[in-house]
């Protein structure tokens, strides 16, 4: 099996993290998210992956090339951006007939075996793997027939007439039936434009909710919450850089006398907690500098943030002071 990463956004949503490093390559908990998600891919049957990007490209081709990966990868630089269903179209040559679509914005794991026996049930163009939601007016809202079949897509509606909270969560199995019809070079979104456009040309598009994990890291809050579920063992990474203990992984060589922490926390390296603070479930990244005597709590500490001493600060997302 073939499969498409799409890699190619700019991030903007986590930013200033994303300022230095593109999103496929940002670390969560002590693992590069690009390396557990290409891992994920092989053990779901996957030996080719092409990983297209666009924004800092070269860092994304330079980790392809130094890292040692079970599966063949080919790199598609884009000097615009060419939209979820463009990037695809662009690689068809390397795809086949039939393959995977994967967001490479999102922490997975995810199984493929229940999306491919609805699949070619319905005889369907594209498969996509659903997951609940608490926001759907920031997600593509998929309506289904009881078999399965979709009904409508509706891309980020408002909260109050979504009517589903079952979301477009970035796996596909995809035809190249499906997006051989645009022309290459051509912007086009799945959301936006191809879904809608082949329901109303009356093509069958099958969804369901396969289970398994499944986040966006692609917000502040979201990010948090995928470090906690590492440090907490709600999810394995298939490899990791850091060594998590009793839900604590502390990066930086810093003593920490007077220094009280609770909960899972990551303090990455070159982090610098100063006395008498107090730190509850908290990440605190690269280069942070937090003062004598804060209390954090349910917080994340961007890299190269100072926070002032005596800092209170609760469910915060702490940026450049």
């Amino acid at each position: 099996m073939k499969a498409m990463l799409l890699c190619a956004g700019f991030g903007t949503r986590l930013k200033p993290l994303t300022d230095s490093v593109p999103k496929p390559l940002v670390k969560i908990a002590g693992f590069t998210l690009l390396h557990d998600t290409l891992l994920h891919l092989h053990s779901l049957g996957v030996d080719t992956v092409v990983v297209n990007g666009s924004w800092m490209a070269d860092m994304i081709e330079d980790f392809l090339e130094i890292t040692d990966l079970p599966l063949k990868t080919l790199f598609q630089r884009e000097k615009d951006p060419l939209g979820t269903a463009g990037a695809v179209r662009e690689a068809l040559p390397f795809l086949g007939e039939e393959f995977l679509v994967v967001y490479g914005d999102n922490l997975t794991r995810q199984p493929v075996a229940p999306l491919m026996d609805l699949h070619y049930r319905l005889n369907s163009e594209v498969t996509i793997a659903l997951a609940p939601t608490g926001e759907p007016s920031t997600k593509g809202i998929v309506l289904t027939e009881p078999c399965g079949r979709v009904s409508h897509f509706r891309e980020k509606p408002p909260d109050e007439v979504a009517q589903s909270n079952l979301a477009n969560s970035g796996l596909y199995i995809c035809r190249s039936s499906a997006v051989e019809h645009l022309h290459r070079g051509e912007f086009s979104d799945f959301g936006m434009n191809v879904f809608p456009e082949l329901l109303g040309n009356g093509r069958v598009l099958a969804a369901d909710t396969p289970g398994g994990y499944t986040r966006d890291i692609g917000t502040p809050k979201s990010y948090l919450t995928a470090c906690h579920d590492i440090l907490s063992d709600r999810l394995t990474p298939y490899r990791s850089d850091g060594n998590i203990m009793n839900g604590m992984l502390i990066e930086n060589t810093q003593s920490y006398d007077s220094i009280e922490l609770k909960g899972t926390f990551w303090i990455q390296k070159g982090a610098k907690i100063s006395k008498g603070c107090s730190l509850e479930n908290c990440v605190v990244l690269s280069d942070a500098v937090i003062g004598s005597d804060c209390a954090l709590k349910n917080s994340l500490v961007m890299p190269r943030t100072k926070v002032p001493e005596c800092t209170i600060a609760d469910d915060k997302y702490l940026k450049v002071f």
